[in-house]
């Protein structure tokens, strides 16, 4: 095709031959342009447009073919040709045809360097010559970060959005930064995006302009729990929970969470944690947690957990950190006294981990849509403490000092099937690694958070996989029904019995979103070994989620 000729769409140019109206077919004719002109038909135009009963009818002028041409790289500009653009520089010279890609990596490395204004452009143009042009970069002026402005009800500090949208006052202007404010400040919870970013260039310095007001993120929930005592007599045992959680309080994006849990009769749970991102104007902090766990009057467990950490947005984030754990037996009547039964004992373990923790999603409170993982590993060493109460005899064949190793992780999903329908999948898994595992160092699983359709905690592990899978409809934006079913493979492996299971549970569940907050309510069954599904060991949960 060369001179005028009636359009015909070239194979592998993407261009479709059909179109609908005008505004399709500028776009498809802008799409041929770009086509023929990257193959080094530089003369490539379109001379006229008619429209008649079978449609538009196109005629293009094609020109000379100058594909085996190429254009001149100058020595200053060479250095910034980075990436995967090398290739297509040989002995100083790129191929026309390769000019909007060259470009276009150019274009990006002065963009990330400070000059946003740079431009490429081609100078010398003879098409006579093998070289027809040389390249030529203006740079314009050098643009560093300045002030950043915040307008809208949202209270936080510039020393703390500063590190963490990356905006580094009097350092060179970088567009990559830039370009990722929207979806970091949409990771933050507690605040939403009024405006776009704006971005205001005063001479050769750049102001950054934020409009955001306050998500009301603060969150108290609790539940109660009715769960039976025995299925024998079917009597009611009320259990339930607390959660606090507190963020961005002191206007630096911190958050502090309380959690409390009576799980049966004489037993407590009880976590405080607090996380502090984003210290002194870097993207480092810290964050510490303290877990008191006391099994009815068996054992009473405390953990001290304290973390450095590197925050690469507001949900996502690495961590290294120590963990030291304690643990006393309360009442050693039920232990047989024979040797080396290590059922349970005191003991103290302290280990050094890594932790992960990836969040991808459309909403941090309610989510529709994205995915979130977790992956953790550590090391360390368990120490037996002797007990006063407890027979020197009993600690024969016991290794009073073993080596430890955990390792978890788990991974969700959240998948809109259609406009009211969506999907949650979840995996988990943890494994205990080492010699002789104590009753009370285990894993324990079960429960609304865990596995649905058991006691909350009720399940010791020394290794489970967990999958969960539900079914959500719903009626509001806010609201919705859901119906789920999930199970496990665990091992129980403690001195030297092993015991295996797979449970599994399965229910049903309604929130309903009022001014007051979220109301739930959920139904749920399940099935083990000891215990098979009975209506009589059903566990029903009631809920209020407030947001302030």
């Amino acid at each position: 095709m060369c001179g005028d000729s009636a359009w015909m769409p070239h194979r592998g140019s993407g261009v479709q031959k059909r179109v609908r109206d005008s505004a399709q077919l500028a776009t498809q004719l802008d799409r041929l342009s770009r086509f023929y002109q990257s193959r080094g038909y530089l003369s490539f135009s379109v001379d006229s447009v008619g429209e008649n009963s079978d449609g538009f009818q196109v005629f293009v002028f094609l020109g000379e073919c100058y594909d085996g041409r190429v254009v001149a790289v100058p020595d200053t500009v060479l250095p910034r040709v980075q990436g995967s653009a090398t290739r297509l520089v040989k002995n100083g010279t790129f191929r026309y045809k390769d000019y909007p890609e060259l470009a276009e990596a150019l274009l990006s490395y002065y963009e990330n360097h400070g000059f946003p204004f740079a431009s490429v452009n081609l100078e010398n143009v003879d098409f006579e010559k093998d070289t027809i042009a040389s390249l030529e970069v203006s740079t314009h002026e050098y643009v560093t970060f300045d002030s950043l402005i915040l307008s809208g009800s949202a209270k936080v500090r510039p020393g703390f959005l500063k590190p963490y949208l990356g905006w580094r006052p009097g350092k060179k202007y970088v567009e990559r930064t830039v370009s990722q404010m929207t979806a970091k400040l949409q990771k933050l919870p507690f605040v939403s995006i009024v405006r776009e970013p704006g971005i205001e260039f005063v001479n050769d310095k750049a102001f950054l302009y934020l409009f955001l007001d306050r998500q009301r993120v603060n969150q108290f929930d609790g539940y109660i729990g009715f769960v039976p005592v025995s299925e024998r007599t079917g009597k009611l045992m009320v259990t339930g929970e607390v959660n606090l959680n507190l963020q961005n309080i002191f206007k630096i994006g911190e958050s502090f969470s309380i959690k409390w849990q009576s799980p049966e009769r004489f037993s407590q749970y009880l976590r405080v944690a607090a996380d502090f991102p984003c210290l002194f104007r870097t993207p480092l902090g810290v964050a510490g947690s303290f877990l008191l766990d006391k099994k009815d009057t068996t054992y009473l467990n405390m953990n001290y957990w304290a973390s450095l950490q590197y925050a690469f947005d507001g949900s996502s984030s690495l961590h290294l950190y120590f963990d030291y754990a304690t643990s006393t037996v309360l009442d050693f009547a039920p232990l047989q006294w024979l040797p080396g039964d290590t059922a349970s004992c005191d003991y103290r373990r302290t280990m050094y981990g890594v932790k992960l923790n990836y969040v991808h999603l459309d909403n941090a409170i309610q989510p529709w849509k994205g995915w979130q993982l977790q992956a953790d590993f550590s090391a360390g060493t368990r120490a037996v403490l002797r007990n006063a109460q407890v027979p020197d005899s009993w600690y024969e064949g016991v290794e009073m000092k073993t080596s430890r190793y955990r390792i978890s992780g788990r991974i969700a999903g959240y998948v809109p099937i259609r406009r009211r329908w969506g999907w949650v999948g979840c995996l988990s898994a943890a494994t205990l690694l080492g010699r002789q595992f104590l009753y009370n160092e285990l894993f324990r699983i079960g429960g609304t958070s865990t596995l649905q359709g058991f006691d909350e905690m009720s399940i010791y592990a020394s290794s489970y996989l967990m999958a969960q899978t539900e079914f959500r409809f719903r009626f509001a934006p806010l609201s919705y029904i859901n119906v789920f079913f999930n199970t496990a493979l665990y091992e129980c492996r403690v001195s030297d019995s092993c015991y295996t299971d797979i449970p599994f549970g399965f229910g049903l569940g309604v929130t309903f979103h009022t001014r007051a907050g979220n109301l739930y309510l959920s139904y749920a069954l399940g099935q083990k070994k000891d215990s098979p599904l009975s209506f009589k060991t059903g566990k029903i949960h009631f809920g209020l989620d407030v947001r302030f």
